[in-house]
């Protein structure tokens, strides 16, 4: 790529007359430069190793000495605009397409692909490892959960709106039996709060021809239950009636609450927050200040399930025994 073009895609400001006219490739890590090569420099000490390692050029935001005449000094904004500006010319180049994913359907997929598929890769929120992981990889696709990461990338990022045919057969919150095209799935480890998520996700493997297996189905981070004794000890399914479920995100806890006051009605349910959270279902949820403040809330209410939010099951279960009791 010429200086020049670099220059237009990334709006930035030449401050030197270089001798060089073109770079060969580009990072944001000093440590991968090689001749030849563009860096995104986030600090001096940065951009002071990858001139020593051969950079052609150096885009920089803040001030920066200019140590090497020979070599481009492009001045911009945002090292993080323009790291994103290139990296949506280079998605357009290579034709990619780029899909806007939920938490949870991201957690499905990486679930169900039976083997690693060579069309689509996830990339992360964190701009910096996606920016090195589109430029190094030539993939048909790449998801995001990040919406601002697929706005940057591309003005007409997708979306997963097509759904398998399928439906649910029986449920309970914690176990779903459904049918999706011709086959049933008994009693799956799957909320049936996530059947249009799982329905997304297979529709988006057949689109793309990417062989798939739901038997390989689990609950997931966003959803995690353990059957706990009154001491929060883990037990096994049939012996105790105290659940607790893991979630990290307050949008779940609404869905699962507004399906237990229209199919169990019975069920006692409470849920954990951190101070100031606020869901649309609950007007006062349990606030805790620390692992053991919610902890103490567990064993001194009664419940059948207890939806915990932003903890962790390490914090929270006692480990007297084998806590692998996830049903």
């Amino acid at each position: 790529m010429t200086i020049e073009n670099l220059i237009n895609i990334i709006s930035g400001e030449l401050v030197n007359e270089p001798k060089i006219k073109r770079v060969e490739s580009a990072t944001i890590y000093p440590s991968k430069v090689d001749s030849g090569d563009l860096f995104f420099a986030t600090d001096k000490e940065s951009a002071d190793k990858a001139i020593e390692n051969g950079a052609f050029a150096i885009v920089y935001e803040d001030e920066l000495e200019i140590t090497d005449s020979e070599i481009a000094y492009i001045k911009v904004e945002s090292i993080k605009e323009a790291t994103l500006k290139f990296l949506r010319y280079v998605v357009l180049q290579k034709e990619s397409k780029i899909y806007l994913f939920e938490d949870i359907d991201i957690s499905f997929l990486k679930q169900i692909v039976s083997r690693r598929s060579s069309i689509y890769t996830i990339i992360s929120s964190d701009w910096k490892k996606s920016f090195e992981a589109v430029l190094n990889s030539d993939y048909e696709v790449y998801i995001t959960n990040s919406k601002e990461l697929a706005e940057s990338l591309s003005p007409n990022y997708r979306t997963q709106k097509e759904l398998a045919y399928g439906y649910i057969i029986s449920d309970s919150l914690l176990k779903t039996t459904f049918k999706i095209d011709k086959y049933i799935y008994q009693n799956a480890q799957m909320s049936p709060l996530f059947i249009d998520n799982i329905k997304k996700v297979v529709n988006f493997c057949q689109d793309w021809d990417i062989e798939y297996d739901i038997n390989r189905l689990k609950y997931t981070k966003e959803f995690r239950p353990f059957y706990v004794e009154d001491d929060l000890t883990p037990s096994n399914i049939g012996t105790t009636e105290k659940v607790l479920i893991f979630v990290n995100n307050l949008k779940i806890v609404d869905r699962a609450i507004q399906y237990l006051r229209h199919d169990g009605k019975w069920i006692k349910s409470i849920v954990l927050t951190p101070p100031k959270s606020k869901l649309e279902t609950v007007d006062r949820p349990n606030w805790y200040q620390n692992e053991q403040e919610a902890k103490e809330i567990l064993k001194n209410n009664f419940f059948h399930y207890a939806f915990c939010y932003n903890l962790k099951p390490e914090d929270i279960l006692n480990k007297e025994e084998d806590n692998s009791s996830l049903f």
